[in-house]
């Protein structure tokens, strides 16, 4: 632990807590809660919430479902210690964050109990205590101190300033890409089969044309989201290209998780990697112009993006994924996953509404 000396550069007293950490420990701990309880059809009959604890273990335990569960407790572990930071740290925050975790699992297996379509057992409630004790003690081998002093402020400070809310959604934004989509980066299908035209293509509205333009717009869109948040000295073409890849890797790991070998690259084609492509050389040509202009691209784009990809005739390849997805493998989290590729568009469009006034200041001073 940290010595409570003023003399020390690394004294927890004068170091800040982590907002950020804080509030993305909130929404992880959101997320584990719907996938925990989706899809919340609870029956409030008289049970014992605490039976699964002295019922017996499963006879089979699929290696798959201990992976996932561990997996999913990992990042509330390592989370949690920072979160604690600087009131508690070491050990103390260790311990802290593991009977933490340990308590959220338990009280979530004995919601459980009321969920028809859900099975509570020791074995989840292993696993997740292990996610959070693996997690937790990564934490604990990174100091405070340099995280603070180093990654998380400075990076943040010298990319995005004050401007969170674009932070936080560009982070999420690959994990925003791992649901299948009628085109990948095609974010924001609502399924209203309603407002779809003929499924019969034509020239115009070809199978490959539709992918290169959701793909380019929907790269566009993002890098003018990205280049109307981030500040003027920061390489914004790096930043975009570097969270394409990150995106596509996430993807091809998530799709190994989710269908096998099988799936791995199946969701990625020819005519969607011109559109990304058409998508960077736009961004890179726009990239030295006004705030107030990527503001206009980023929003006129996403309008667009949620246009097409509501109106245009779904791909056969992109239904025949959906219905391939593994039944009762990853189903509720690809249930969170789908939600998250649905609005993060309008996620992005919120923020950019309540930017607009900050944006158009500051291009009207700069004209000035």
């Amino acid at each position: 632990m940290f010595k409570n000396t003023t003399s020390s550069p690394g004294d927890s007293k004068t170091l800040a807590p982590f907002s950020l950490v804080r509030l993305t420990l909130c929404v992880n701990i959101a997320l584990i809660i719907f996938a925990s309880l989706t899809p919340f059809n609870f029956e409030y009959v008289t049970l014992d919430p605490f039976s699964w604890i002295t019922a017996p273990l499963p006879k089979y335990i699929p290696l798959f479902d201990v992976e996932v569960n561990v997996l999913g407790y990992l990042p509330l572990g390592f989370l949690a210690v920072f979160g604690l930071y600087p009131r508690w740290v070491k050990w103390s925050a260790f311990l802290l964050s593991l009977l933490f975790g340990l308590f959220l699992s338990a009280s979530l297996e004995s919601a459980q109990s009321f969920l028809s379509t859900r099975v509570a057992n020791l074995t989840d409630f292993y696993a997740n205590g292990l996610g959070t004790f693996i997690g937790a003690l990564l934490a604990i081998t990174i100091n405070p101190v340099w995280l603070s002093q180093h990654w998380a402020g400075r990076f943040r400070e010298v990319f995005f300033g004050k401007n969170q809310e674009y932070f936080l959604l560009l982070a999420i934004f690959p994990i925003a890409q791992i649901f299948p989509q009628n085109v990948w980066l095609g974010m924001g299908d609502w399924n209203l089969n309603f407002l779809r035209i003929s499924p019969y293509w034509t020239t115009i509205l070809s199978n490959t044309t539709q992918e290169v333009l959701i793909a380019a717009l929907a790269v566009i869109s993002t890098s003018a989201f990205m280049m109307s948040g981030i500040r003027r000295q920061a390489p914004k073409f790096k930043v975009m290209l570097g969270i394409i890849l990150l995106s596509a890797c996430l993807k091809i790991a998530m799709s190994e998780l989710q269908y096998g070998s099988f799936d791995v690259k199946h969701w990625i084609s020819l005519a969607n990697l011109m559109g990304i492509v058409v998508g960077i050389m736009v961004a890179i040509i726009i990239r030295n112009h006004s705030k107030f202009t990527h503001w206009i691209v980023a929003f006129t784009g996403f309008v667009l993006l949620l246009i097409f990809v509501n109106i245009l005739p779904q791909n056969p390849y992109y239904l025949s994924q959906v219905q391939l997805l593994p039944q009762g493998r990853l189903t509720h989290f690809n249930g969170l996953l789908a939600w998250l590729t649905m609005v993060w568009p309008l996620l992005a469009i919120v923020v950019l509404i309540k930017q607009y006034k900050i944006v158009q200041v500051s291009f009207s001073q700069s004209s000035e």
